[in-house]
């Protein structure tokens, strides 16, 4: 929730700084455009910081959601897997 609240309000102050610059002020499109991005992240960086972490918290949960925890067949695939990994990565006695 707290990302869609963090997007709301970065996209608010794009559009009052876009249409003001665009409409109020007559500015081209690209440069108002350009210009309320650049204004959108400055204020929403420095003003809205716990906003942003908590919606970056909301994001990383999301992400590291698993359906199902993982068999011992995959633990133990896995566990193969770095041994051999490992094993690679161990220099070579040349003499040997």
């Amino acid at each position: 929730m707290q990302l869609l609240k963090y997007t709301v309000l970065r996209l608010g102050i794009f559009l009052v700084v876009f249409l003001g610059l665009f409409w109020g002020l007559q500015w081209p499109i690209f440069v108002a455009g350009a210009v309320g991005l650049i204004i959108a992240f400055a204020v929403s960086y420095l003003f809205f910081n716990n906003l942003r972490l908590r919606a970056n918290q909301d994001v990383g949960k999301a992400f590291n959601k698993t359906s199902a925890g993982k068999t011992q067949k995959q633990l133990a695939d896995e566990a193969i897997e770095d041994s051999y990994d490992e094993a690679q990565r161990r220099p070579q006695d040349p003499t040997a």
